[in-house]
């Protein structure tokens, strides 16, 4: 699917309207159809990850893995060529979708805080990689933010694959009681599935200005 505001796709050997990758622009290919099929894989695994996860786990763990999911299913829609993206969902759709998505964490977020109930950290970047998404599916490019997106991607895919979060996973943002907040990450493969995302946010985002 393409994204709006981003140069004529030529991957694949000729232009698609509103599909696939934004992979090039002025002749000049950032991304070859045959690794935007590896990275849609890469990025369908991340949604199973996810998922499985969120049908086995309760409690506030399966809305988190619920918002990967879903933001996993963006990446890999955007990152689908047009061989295989046969779904034309406007870009409109995945933007409200995203923006609601990300509003009801930062509301889920303040209420708590207001509450004083344990909230675990991590939830703060869900709400800023959903929000991120938003940008990304608006495809009105503001160099500085896309770099900055870019390194923030590039931040956390390190923080992932570096193991971090167990510094940070069930510490709390707010609660009076001075307790930790429930765990989030449940496994080696979630770490995984977040290093591979955060660097397809990182890459996606660099495209969004060199495509142009």
């Amino acid at each position: 699917m393409k994204m709006p505001g981003v140069g004529q796709v030529l991957a694949g050997g000729g232009a698609h309207s509103n599909r696939g990758m934004a992979v090039a622009a002025g002749g000049m290919h950032l991304m070859p159809t045959w690794l935007a099929l590896v990275w849609t894989c890469a990025l369908i695994l991340v949604v199973v990850a996810h998922a499985r996860h969120l049908v086995a786990i309760p409690g506030e763990s399966r809305l988190w893995h619920a918002g990967h999911v879903l933001m996993g299913i963006g990446m890999a829609a955007m990152f689908a060529p047009s061989a295989i993206d046969h779904i034309p969902i406007p870009a409109v759709v995945w933007q409200l979708l995203f923006a609601n998505a990300a509003g009801v964490v930062l509301a889920l977020l303040l209420f708590r805080v207001l509450e004083g109930r344990r909230t675990n950290l991590l939830w703060l970047a869900a709400a800023a990689e959903l929000a991120a998404m938003v940008y990304m599916w608006l495809g009105q490019t503001l160099p500085v933010l896309s770099w900055v997106l870019v390194g923030y991607s590039l931040a956390g895919c390190v923080f992932w694959i570096a193991g971090a979060d167990r510094r940070v996973d069930g510490r709390s943002l707010s609660g009076r009681d001075g307790q930790g907040a429930p765990s989030l990450v449940c496994g080696a493969d979630v770490r995984a599935s977040l290093a591979t995302m955060a660097f397809a946010m990182a890459y996606m985002f660099a495209a969004m200005v060199l495509a142009r």
